[in-house]
């Protein structure tokens, strides 16, 4: 055998090839000739392999198709029936000084997203059981089995005020877990205005007063949904006066929060004039 000097000055021996072209066992053999792991073909016999062109696939196919396909939205295929039509709401949405974007906040179960059935039912004409909560805006399966909002899903209706004339709202149901605060945080951003709604019987919470506080920052207008008053003739047993004083207690509780941050965001956001507390008789 030839003797070879190897990298830091060793001395090593190599083995020379036959004369057949072979290599005799304790031959030196080179990193790059080293196979570390078997070939495909050797794993997966009788595999074939696909190489497909650039964009030959399209994006909404699936590479590996699931053996099971699972449903996770819950939108309706088809528009539903309306009260007005398609050709009217395609021209208020040419105008923009007749949109507008309101947000739905408010502390964890406090009536949102009943709230929105509410409006969609008075804008659409379908037959729903009063007694039944359909939870419309909560497009997802997971938000269905839970009762509980985890995306914000905005709604477009048209909607009338007190004087007759129609407007193209944007209902943005937001979710009311703390957790999810950031979906509040984005609506809030885009939206017009805020529709804070409160449960009649659990009044202003901490989770309130941060919505408040948000909705302020991104300057908002604020509006106030008084919700569950069922609940002080159900549950509490309140008479007449004592349930209208507990109305007024909670618009009082929401006017202290807006007047309390309001106060500290004037010099945040430059503002001089006075805070837009809540009038019930507006």
């Amino acid at each position: 055998p030839d003797v070879v000097e190897a990298d830091g000055g060793d001395m090593m021996e190599t083995e020379e090839e036959d004369a057949g072209g072979g290599v005799e066992a304790g031959a030196i053999t080179l990193h790059e000739d080293k196979q570390y792991y078997p070939e495909a073909s050797t794993v997966y016999p009788g595999a074939a392999t696909v190489v497909l062109d650039e964009d030959a696939q399209p994006l909404e196919e699936p590479i590996l198709k699931p053996s099971e396909v699972r449903t996770f939205s819950l939108l309706e295929s088809e528009a539903p029936a309306k009260t007005y039509s398609t050709a009217f709401l395609v021209g208020l949405m040419e105008r923009p000084e007749v949109i507008r974007n309101v947000a739905l906040v408010g502390s964890l179960h406090s009536g949102k997203t009943v709230l929105v059935d509410a409006l969609v039912q008075y804008a659409h004409k379908v037959d729903w059981d009063p007694s039944v909560e359909y939870r419309y805006s909560d497009a997802r399966t997971d938000e269905q089995e839970r009762q509980l909002s985890i995306k914000s899903t905005p709604v477009s209706l048209v909607l009338p005020d007190s004087r007759g004339k129609s407007w193209l709202v944007t209902c943005l149901d937001c979710p009311g877990h703390a957790n999810l605060s950031d979906e509040v945080s984005a609506c809030l951003r885009i939206a017009d205005g805020a529709v804070v709604v409160v449960d009649a019987v659990e009044g202003v919470l901490a989770s309130t007063e941060r919505l408040v506080r948000a909705a302020i920052s991104e300057r908002a207008a604020l509006s106030l949904v008084v919700n569950k008053v069922d609940r002080l003739i159900l549950e509490l047993k309140l008479p007449p006066t004592d349930a209208y004083l507990k109305l007024v207690n909670v618009v009082d509780e929401v006017n202290a929060v807006i007047e309390a941050e309001w106060a500290a965001a004037t010099a945040r956001l430059g503002e001089d004039r006075d805070a837009p507390l809540l009038d019930p008789r507006r």
